[in-house]
């Protein structure tokens, strides 16, 4: 979820220095959809995270799969 928010991020900001092109191309969609999965890559990660706490304190309506989840190779994949 990170890389894709980050990714959304690098074409919003490249995409700000075309904007001539894209006004003249009719094309500014792109620049906004770039900024609209930027945002929504946030909420995701808010998403995540509210459900990782609520995981935390033992909400019977959390996903638990979110404490399993770990960043990185486990010690059963060495």
């Amino acid at each position: 979820m990170i890389p894709g928010t980050a990714v959304w991020f690098v074409a919003f900001v490249a995409l700000l220095f075309a904007i001539p092109a894209l006004r003249e191309h009719d094309a500014m969609i792109w620049l906004w959809t770039a900024l609209a999965g930027w945002l929504l890559g946030f909420v995701g990660l808010a998403i995540y995270g509210w459900q990782r706490a609520a995981a935390r304190r033992g909400s019977r309506g959390a996903s638990h799969m979110a404490l399993e989840e770990r960043i990185g190779p486990s010690a059963r994949d060495r």
